[in-house]
């Protein structure tokens, strides 16, 4: 296990052959099945993210990125700014202790396990 591991930072880098927009690369993996679940293309602000289902509210699997270089990366922050906004509220009202599963458990550990098995996935592709 890393320095990063422990810190919960998990970016797989993806090795595409194209030069493909993020709407491109969404059309391309949409159909895909994917352990992580099924993947969505989530405006948020203003870029667009491929998001997965969130595992709980700081724990979910995307893909950033442009210009044909993409990641697959855990992330603590869903996108979306009502999900932001809920995020925040929640940490306000209970000291901050719900975004522990942002730091700590199982949780954090299978997310950044499902953005690695969703690299490898795209990999194999050969997109």
């Amino acid at each position: 296990m890393g320095l990063a591991d422990v810190f919960g930072v998990r970016v797989e880098k993806l090795n595409l052959k194209g030069n493909y927009s993020m709407e491109e690369l969404y059309e391309r993996i949409k159909d895909v099945k994917f352990e992580a679940g099924v993947p969505s293309l989530v405006k948020n602000g203003f870029a667009w993210v491929i998001a997965f289902p969130q595992l709980d509210n700081n724990n979910q699997v995307q893909i950033l990125g442009a210009n044909g270089k993409y990641s697959v990366q855990r992330s603590v922050q869903p996108v979306g700014v009502d999900k932001m906004l809920m995020n925040m509220a929640l940490d306000k009202l209970t000291g901050g202790l719900t975004g522990l599963s942002g730091a700590f458990g199982d949780t954090k550990k299978h997310c950044m396990e499902l953005a690695t098995k969703t690299a490898d996935t795209i990999n194999a592709l050969g997109l």
